[in-house]
């Protein structure tokens, strides 16, 4: 299939990808990534479309230009840039300076002369070598090469100070729009990140000239004005007097990072304002009941039937919030939470539209930046598999409302800048959510049915593929994908099933749907009774489940027990099972999978004109209003055994089994896992 430029695909639905950058002057690069879905899986379609898209970005793209050109800053207002902010930074170094003498403490005039070195060699590295590296992979490790002008105990330090500082480009960023505003400036884009240079410039320039009284008249300021607007230095001698009086602030206390004062607080502020993301979430956790409520394995207290119990986080909910908090923290280089800006909202999401699918599923992702992780994705997934970079529209919004919320909880308890996340919550477009996921067509089913896992094979390993001799053996591979087809249970519900979830009623053998120690169910209508199709029966299932019994099993699935607490056996035979089924099928369409099976069984329903009531009663939903929900009782199981038998047979072929192949004790239990680093614990 040829490529379509700018185009990936999702879920077999084709998107319009397009990041443009932009560089004028001499501003740091800035690049705008755009993403839209083409609503269509048609390869014509989206190409038509897609060139249209091209066509106005580039529209897009010279005008933007053109008002990076109108918004740029004068020689004048660069010059009153610098004369505001010399005077703010000398301030500060003034204050710096008196605080030393006053602790009087080893060698005051050495530690004041490492200070300012230490103060000039990081604000001039900002300005010659921007912002977009900071603390990146290449920043940290040339940082001896990139501060060689400094002896290794100033780097230390200034390593530490760094390390305590979090995202100072983006506090920086936030002090130049203050800068523009002291000087009444109107506050662009380009503006503001030329501001932040010119700023870099001028303390770097003070800290040099501090200590320095045959410096203190500072020559060739348009010289600098020229190289950062225009990038040519201008020929020009003009001196800027340094303010001679300084005022020392009285109540707060400035930041020697910064050059910004704060406010005082109080030791419990003071102690949320320190705490990094991951840490705001666990003291949420803490303080919160309903987020930190029940967790599986925790004795319930036993209560009446009627009696209503608190709908708490489960599992799924914590790690979810707790996953948000660990990228947000990590994109934002593990800068305390009170710190965030509006621009950490900004990366977060440029990092959120790049990251693979697959994104910390390896350990060596722990240690690596946000920013790597995505340019790596960019190397691993060839240009046919680009759909698995990207989160889903979903997952973004849900991240970010987990965001949104802790966000809002901390500014309770510290003073921290207003966030806004109305940008970031995006909806989703309009589309048939029927259309999302295919159902299984009856002859897809024919052909899945027909491997060597329920026809013969020569071995377990060749079972995977068309018929190859006449062993059979009966576990997860073999009755999973045929429970699905006959139940349309989801595919968690069919792997967690255990011994005792097999029950009978009046002559009816059902499957009991539940919470157990096997794992939850997902939601409360999802609890139910759902009878075991004839065809099923024949092919020996109540059988299987009378010799996993004899055999002292609890689980009737134990082939794909998880080897590790907080995964799930579905996620195993997704991969130890259909990632191997797969690969052998032909008529398989791109998102289909086990799933897929569950919407069969719901569409070949609705043609059949079964009542809504009855599917939903079946396949575990929520149907109609207050009188279907609350006043209605469940369906019995002798009208949803008529319901089940409606659903296509496609296993005809398979001869009728009662004798029973287990796999061998040495397979009957939870597969060894890799060492892993660190995860788990986190989430």
């Amino acid at each position: 299939m040829p490529a379509i430029e700018n185009v990936t695909r999702r879920a077999a639905v084709y998107w319009w990808r397009r990041r443009i950058r932009f560089v004028a002057a001499n501003l740091d690069p800035i690049t705008i990534a755009t993403t839209v879905s083409l609503l269509t899986k048609e390869q014509a379609v989206a190409r038509r479309r897609a060139a249209a898209m091209t066509g106005r970005s580039e529209g897009l793209r010279v005008s933007l230009y053109e008002k990076i050109k109108q918004d740029g800053l004068t020689a004048e207002q660069v010059t009153s840039l610098l004369q505001t902010e010399m005077v703010q930074y000398r301030n500060m170094l003034a204050y710096q300076h008196s605080a030393i003498q006053a602790d009087g403490a080893g060698d005051v005039q050495l530690r004041l002369s490492q200070m300012l070195r230490i103060y000039a060699a990081l604000n001039n590295d900002f300005a010659m070598n921007g912002f977009s590296d900071y603390m990146g992979i290449d920043y940290v490790g040339g940082f001896d090469q990139r501060f060689a002008g400094l002896d290794d105990e100033a780097r230390e330090h200034l390593s530490a100070m760094l390390n305590r500082a979090g995202d100072l480009p983006a506090s920086m960023l936030a002090e130049a729009r203050d800068l523009l505003g002291s000087v009444r400036l109107a506050v662009t884009d380009d503006r503001l990140e030329n501001a932040r240079r010119v700023m870099c410039e001028a303390r770097a320039m003070i800290a040099k000239a501090y200590d320095e009284p045959s410096a203190r008249s500072l020559a060739d300021t348009l010289s600098v004005v020229a190289a950062l607007v225009r990038g040519n230095p201008l020929q020009t001698q003009a001196t800027l007097a340094l303010p001679t009086a300084v005022t020392l602030p009285i109540v707060a206390t400035p930041n020697p990072l910064s050059g910004r004062t704060v406010c005082d607080l109080s030791e419990e502020q003071q102690r949320f304002a320190a705490m990094t993301a991951l840490e705001a979430v666990d003291e949420y956790f803490r303080v919160k009941p309903q987020a930190g409520g029940k967790r599986d394995g925790d004795s319930a207290i036993k209560v009446g039937k009627n009696k209503s119990q608190p709908k708490v986080w489960g599992t799924s909910q914590r790690r979810q919030f707790r996953t948000a908090a660990f990228l947000f923290g990590k994109s934002a280089v593990g800068q305390p939470m009170a710190a965030m800006s509006q621009n950490d909202l900004n990366v977060f999401y440029d990092h959120l539209t790049r990251m693979p699918t697959s994104h910390h599923k390896s350990p060596r992702h722990e240690a690596m930046p946000l920013e790597a992780i995505c340019s790596q994705a960019l190397i691993d997934y060839k240009e046919d598999d680009s759909f698995g970079i990207g989160l889903d529209v979903g997952t973004v919004n849900r991240h970010f409302a987990n965001v949104q919320r802790l966000s809002k909880w901390l500014a309770a308890k510290t003073p921290m800048r207003a966030l806004d996340f109305s940008d970031f919550i995006l909806e989703e477009e309009d589309r048939d959510q029927r259309d999302e996921r295919d159902p299984y067509t009856i002859e897809q089913g024919l052909e899945l049915f027909k491997l060597g896992i329920w026809t013969g094979s020569a071995s377990l390993e060749d079972r995977y593929h068309p018929k190859s001799g006449d062993s059979i053996w009966h576990d997860a591979a073999y009755w999973v994908m045929a429970l699905v087809w006959y139940s349309g249970m989801r595919r968690e519900e069919c792997c967690k099933l255990l011994i005792d979830d097999i029950g009978e009623e009046n002559g009816i053998t059902f499957f009991n749907i539940r919470s157990t120690v096997a794992g939850r169910v997902k939601t409360a209508r999802s609890v139910r009774k759902v009878p075991v199709h004839p065809e099923l029966i024949r092919l020996g299932f109540i059988e299987y489940v009378a010799a996993m019994r004899v055999a002292g099993e609890t689980c009737l699935f134990p082939d794909i027990m998880p080897g590790r607490s907080g995964r799930k056996q579905g996620d195993v035979f997704f991969k130890q099972v259909w990632l191997k089924i797969k690969p052998c099928l032909q008529q398989i369409r791109p998102g289909q999978a086990v799933h897929s099976g569950r919407h069969m069984v719901s569409t070949e329903l609705k043609i059949l004109q079964t009542f809504e009531e009855f599917r939903a009663d079946l396949l575990g939903q929520v149907f109609g209003g207050e009188n279907a929900s609350r006043y209605s009782g469940a369906t019995n199981l002798e009208i949803l055994v008529d319901v089940v038998v409606r659903i296509p047979n496609v296993t005809s072929h398979i001869s009728n089994c009662k004798d029973i192949r287990l796999l061998p004790d040495s397979l009957r239990k939870a597969r060894p896992v890799r060492e892993h680093f660190g995860r788990r614990e986190r989430i």
